[in-house]
């Protein structure tokens, strides 16, 4: 517990009150994802061979996942990192397991950021619930590492010796890139650069045996070929004849073949020579597993994202001949699934102890058959319930009632309207916003109800990361959805809707803002409100957790947007709008709310990254600063305690009097706060909510976690 906060005094006017601001003890949050299922690249999964039903994946930008194999759900292991960590240690790019260790609980990651270089590798001896750094920084880049293979492995004659292998070709001298190796279980301090090979996949093959202590044989795969090592490490070379541009690689402990795939198709090696065995439909081939109870079962898939060349061959005779498995999807765990599964097919993983049962990853999820040999379909099911990988890239919301409980705003797949916080939903915006000519989906941004009428919702965003608007509207609470002609500069950015009727204000990115009354059939330009009052460029991840729009949540011919240290404020129903009270100015990218308060007309609030927060009674004429608020990441206004007074209670992630950054609330408008710690997120939020109808609960839109809720 914090010790509570000094008095401090605040200047409203001329008018000096004093209050007394402390944080209490309360109970401690309880953390979880809100049930929705995939959604996000799974780059790959693995299973340990001396640990049945005990799997892991890994993500493009999220958390690592264990399999729980009683509950039949995933795990995320890194969702108690402290905010120092949510930017570079929380996505996992390649995950290696002790082969030695027949708990199945020392396990290695290399985790870096969304787009970040500044990775290292984490170590754990309790199967992930806690994770110690290993001190080597290393170029580790989860999001561009995809269509990589394993990266990191543990050499199973010798658990001392850990190998780890980066992304970028030959660079040599770098401190970052090339092939490292401890021979201290991954100490810090025990690390060294063997060599500026840059590799996509990293194999030991203990079928040789042993030298020094090691195991003698060890393949590294590069963009110009396969190196092998038959030292012990101690020296590569490249083997001649090979392919070239490889990417994965699965190897038969008992015989040593090497089942190798890349770009020009699929190949096999002998341990003497190279034989070309690539399945009847040429392309980019990436996912590739063998049988560890037997050399020839193999399977392999095309990594590409064109649904119409969804390919998956099986062999039974090592590549010698292949029969295709078209796909009979079980969308059970994710109904809300809207194209075709095995896209990006990122690997497979064979079950050593059942024949039977194979993986895949994808874009979107980890799938499990448990009959790889049926035929004509194989039924393959995303194994979703508690894989929550989304990126919020706009507006959480929780409506005051109707059946929906809370609406997103994601990248890639669009978002959704949750009807239930435990259950997957059963429809989502990618079916609403389908992809388009250019096989583009709606990559949404913003999201609002009207107060009186809920099941009344619009939405707006971009097709694709960069393009035009893809924007809509529902009048059924999100059973159907309607396109509208957008502007021809107008996309991303974010919307409004009146209290009490069906006009839209548009805040466009980039761009200016638009005026609708007619269901986005037409729009109208706002001329007295200026531009660029989102700005971050034209990609929809630039946008930033920047939410400067809302409407009275009472007045419905009232709005309110925030630009330049001012609130321009509209009293005809978005028609016009004129600049009210100063505030301090914040850049147009950094983390800024504007929140209107339920129940009370012309109540509204402003957080600011970089300034606190402040509030106004009157409209947004005048504006008080709340003393104690240092800065605001996010706030959010929910339901009022229920026990006493009916203010709504007010929720700021921020920093308060030099305190470390944590979840506060406050119900008395902002005399008093309590700590409620910091949330168990694990990746940067992207967007808040606080529930409306349930007291106390808190949602957080992440980078690549998801939406997690919190309750005490």
């Amino acid at each position: 517990m914090r010790l509570p906060f000094t008095a401090k005094t605040l200047h409203i006017g001329l008018l000096a009150v004093t209050a007394t601001l402390w944080a209490s003890a309360q109970p401690a949050y309880s953390w979880k994802p809100v049930r929705i299922g995939g959604g996000g690249a799974t780059t790959s999964i693995q299973a340990h061979p001396k640990v049945k039903n005990l799997y892991f994946i890994t993500t493009d930008v999220g958390t690592p996942y264990r399999w729980n194999a009683v509950q039949q759900r995933w795990e995320g292991m890194l969702y108690k990192t402290t905010v120092a960590t949510w930017e570079n240690r929380s996505a996992a790019s390649r995950l290696a397991f002790d082969p030695g260790d027949s708990t199945g609980n020392t396990l290695y990651i290399t985790t870096g950021g969304f787009w970040s270089i500044d990775g290292t590798v984490l170590k754990s001896v309790d199967r992930g619930n806690s994770w110690g750094d290993c001190g080597i920084l290393l170029d580790v880049n989860p999001n561009k590492e995809q269509g990589a293979g394993q990266r990191i492995a543990v050499d199973p004659l010798n658990s001392n010796v850990v190998y780890v292998t980066t992304r970028a070709g030959k660079t040599p001298g770098s401190a970052t890139n090339g092939t490292f190796k401890s021979t201290q279980a991954g100490a810090p301090g025990s690390w060294t650069k063997i060599n500026d090979l840059c590799g996509s996949f990293l194999q030991f093959d203990a079928s040789g045996g042993a030298v020094n202590g090691v195991t003698r044989l060890i393949y590294l795969g590069c963009a110009d070929g396969t190196y092998r090592s038959t030292d012990g490490g101690a020296t590569f070379t490249l083997i001649p004849g090979g392919p070239a541009d490889v990417k994965k690689a699965a190897l038969h402990t008992g015989s040593g073949l090497l089942y190798v795939s890349g770009g020009k198709g699929v190949c096999k090696w002998n341990g003497t020579s190279w034989a070309n065995i690539t399945p009847p439909t040429p392309g980019n081939y990436s996912a590739v597993a063998v049988n560890p109870n037997n050399k020839d079962q193999v399977v392999v898939s095309s990594g590409s994202f064109d649904p119409y060349r969804f390919i998956h061959y099986r062999s039974r005779d090592g590549g010698a001949t292949w029969s295709m498995m078209p796909v009979n999807p079980d969308l059970s765990e994710a109904p809300w699934f809207a194209t075709t599964l095995g896209q990006a097919t990122g690997s497979f993983c064979w079950d050593p102890f059942n024949p039977s049962m194979v993986w895949f990853t994808d874009f979107f999820f980890a799938s499990q058959t448990t009959d790889i040999w049926a035929s004509p379909q194989v039924t393959w099911k995303p194994r979703a319930a508690g894989h929550e990988e989304t990126v919020t890239t706009g507006t959480l919301l929780c409506p005051p009632s109707g059946g929906n409980l809370l609406h997103s705003s994601m990248a890639d797949v669009g978002g959704w309207d949750h009807p239930s916080l435990t259950a997957p939903p059963a429809v989502g915006m990618m079916k609403f916003f389908p992809w388009t000519p250019k096989r583009e989906w709606g990559n949404l941004s913003g999201v609002a109800v009207q107060e009186t009428n809920p099941n009344f919702i619009a939405r707006v965003g971009r097709a694709g990361w960069d393009g035009p608007g893809y924007c809509g509207y529902s009048a059924d609470g999100g059973k159907t959805y309607t396109i509208w002609n957008s502007p021809a500069d107008a996309s991303g950015g974010r919307i409004a809707i009146s209290a009490t009727s069906e006009t839209m204000v548009w805040v466009t990115q980039q761009q200016g803002s638009y005026r609708s009354a007619d269901r986005g059939a037409t729009w109208t330009p706002i001329t007295t409100l200026p531009k660029g009052i989102i700005l971050g460029g034209a990609n929809i991840f630039s946008t930033g957790p920047r939410f400067p729009l809302a409407a009275d949540k009472v007045n419905g011919s009232k709005f309110y947007v925030y630009h330049s240290g001012r609130v321009h404020v509209s009293t005809d129903g978005g028609r016009t709008f004129s600049p009210h009270g100063s505030l301090a100015n914040s850049y147009p990218t950094d983390h800024l709310t504007l929140e209107t308060t339920p129940g009370k007309e012309g109540d509204l609030w402003v957080g600011m990254i970089k300034a606190g927060l402040f509030h106004s009674s009157d409209s947004g004429t005048t504006f008080t600063k709340i003393a104690a608020v240092e800065s605001v990441d996010f706030m959010a206004i929910g339901k009022a305690a229920p026990s006493g007074p009916a203010t709504p209670a007010i929720y700021v992630l921020g920093k308060m009097n030099n305190a470390a950054k944590s979840l506060y609330r406050s119900l008395d408008e902002g005399a008093t706060w309590t700590d409620l710690g910091l949330p168990a997120i694990g990746k940067t939020p992207l967007s808040m909510a606080a529930d409306r109808r349930v007291y106390g609960r808190v949602f957080f839109g992440t980078a690549g976690n998801g939406i997690l809720m919190g309750e005490p």
